[in-house]
């Protein structure tokens, strides 16, 4: 994250924040499984399958294999709009949310257990992590935390032996920035339901224009 410009860190910290806020309305209706957090899923998954829930387990499947397809996605986009990369990976986010919305709305199918329109929302969710990369690789992972958390251990210990408190808060603040986000998302969730992502799609286009216009500005600067 030091790498980043500091608008690009404030990217970074807006959209952990979205998913933060996605994953505890996915979690809630979807009933305690995750859209953003895969890791917790696989544990999940391999539990429901020892436990012969094999229910339990479909579901964790469903929502990993959705994650795993967004973040195809995710790559794809930035292998073919290489020079527009991120403006066109926020597109494709707000795009998928806002089509959970809508189907959502009108229809209630479900796979194994989840509804279609949080299939979608998982999808999202692994795209999103296509917003920072480098060289072909994803430098920055908005919607996990647990690099985040290893790592701001790590620069504190840094900074209390005498260097630089910045790297700490950067850190700090994408895990923050979750937590936060996650609060917001559970309590609209109960009194919204799946419309709160409505929020969430409506930060990211927010992230979009305003990418878009700085890169707009950068390009007529050259």
């Amino acid at each position: 994250m030091r790498d980043l410009r500091r608008r690009e860190r404030l990217l970074a910290v807006v959209l952990a924040g979205t998913a933060g806020f996605v994953d505890a309305v996915g979690f809630l209706v979807v009933g305690g499984y995750f859209v953003s957090f895969m890791s917790g899923n696989s544990t999940r998954m391999v539990v429901d399958l020892t436990e012969g829930d094999y229910g339990g387990a479909g579901i964790a499947a469903i929502v990993l294999v959705s994650f795993f397809l967004g973040a195809v996605a995710g790559a794809v986009v930035t292998r073919r709009r290489n020079l527009d990369d991120r403006p066109a990976v926020l597109g494709l986010v707000a795009f998928l949310l806002l089509s959970a919305l809508a189907l959502h709305r009108i229809t209630p199918a479900e796979i194994v257990g989840v509804p279609v329109s949080m299939a979608v929302v998982a999808a999202s969710m692994g795209a999103m992590n296509s917003v920072f990369h480098s060289r072909g690789e994803v430098s920055l992972g908005v919607t996990y935390m647990t690099g985040a958390v290893v790592k701001s251990a790590h620069r504190l210990v840094d900074a209390l032996a005498g260097g630089s408190w910045a790297p700490y808060r950067q850190q700090v603040s994408l895990w923050a920035a979750l937590v936060l986000g996650g609060m917001a998302g559970a309590v609209l969730q109960v009194g919204l339901g799946v419309a709160a992502l409505g929020v969430a799609a409506a930060v990211v286009t927010g992230a979009l224009v305003i990418t878009v216009w700085f890169r707009g500005r950068e390009y007529r600067r050259v």
